[in-house]
């Protein structure tokens, strides 16, 4: 009997696979994994931070857009026959627009002081007080002008067209 299960075991050992390099082909698996878990992280990182980059550019841009919207809309509202002037203000042109109701003309004036666009409303004639002025936009220009029914407002941030449908005298 012996001969035979000598026979049984060489056939079983023959019928299993040699182990040779089943270590290393552990570690290389190993290696690999880790290989792509870092490729992993940094395509997610790298991902986060340009995505962080394109939304503050983005929120840079619409902050930068709504204070010369914010002119043109007040600009808009008060669109009346000679209802958009220019005067003098603390620091240069004042753009001014006239409000002209039961109890008094009102002006809202729109001018730069100290780096910022500011707005003030007063009674018309009042003298200005930019310390009590609401700050709309930061800008080192301001500047408009007024021809063909087109008012254009000029900041850091761009130029703005206003198209008033009212006649203006001189803006």
């Amino acid at each position: 009997m012996m001969p035979e299960s000598t026979n049984v075991l060489d056939a079983m050992t023959a019928m299993r696979p040699a182990r040779r390099g089943n270590k290393s082909q552990g570690m290389f698996l190993g290696i690999l994994l880790v290989f792509f878990f870092v490729i992993l992280l940094v395509a997610l990182s790298s991902g986060v931070t340009v995505y962080r980059n394109v939304a503050n550019t983005q929120a840079n841009s619409v902050d930068a857009k709504l204070g010369l919207s914010l002119i043109s809309n007040l600009v808009r509202s008060t669109d009346a026959a000679d209802a958009v002037a220019s005067a003098d203000g603390p620091e240069g042109k004042a753009l001014v627009l006239v409000e002209r109701i039961d109890s008094g003309t009102y002006e809202t004036r729109i001018y730069l002081y100290h780096g910022s666009i500011v707005q003030e409303y007063a009674l018309a004639n009042a003298a200005y007080t930019p310390e009590k002025a609401t700050e709309l936009l930061a800008s080192s220009v301001f500047e408009f002008s007024y021809e063909n029914g087109v008012l254009s407002i000029t900041t850091d941030q761009g130029t703005s067209h206003v198209a008033l449908r009212s006649e203006q005298g001189s803006a």
